[in-house]
């Protein structure tokens, strides 16, 4: 069986699925460098709130990740049904 990921930004899907995890928080990650970057800057080298390298939630299959105070971004893994 075949998996896609889809993420989810608060309650609002990104436009496109993903065959891994790896590339979906990938995209996360560059759509959000501007807020990581800073996060980085101002607290010299430790982010204050992101929790962006997460691994993936193998049990659930959602993964949850947290850019910044009203970012919330959800990682889900839905298998692909043939019929």
């Amino acid at each position: 069986m075949s998996t896609v990921y889809v993420v989810i930004e608060n309650g609002i899907p990104y436009e496109n699925v993903y065959t891994s995890f790896a590339s979906a928080a990938a995209v996360v990650k560059e759509k959000h460098a501007v807020q990581i970057a800073y996060q980085i800057r101002v607290s010299e080298g430790y982010p204050i709130c992101s929790k962006i390298d997460v691994p993936e939630n193998i049990l659930t299959g959602k993964t949850y990740l947290y850019v910044e105070k009203g970012i919330h971004i959800y990682i889900y893994k839905i298998p692909i049904v043939s019929i």
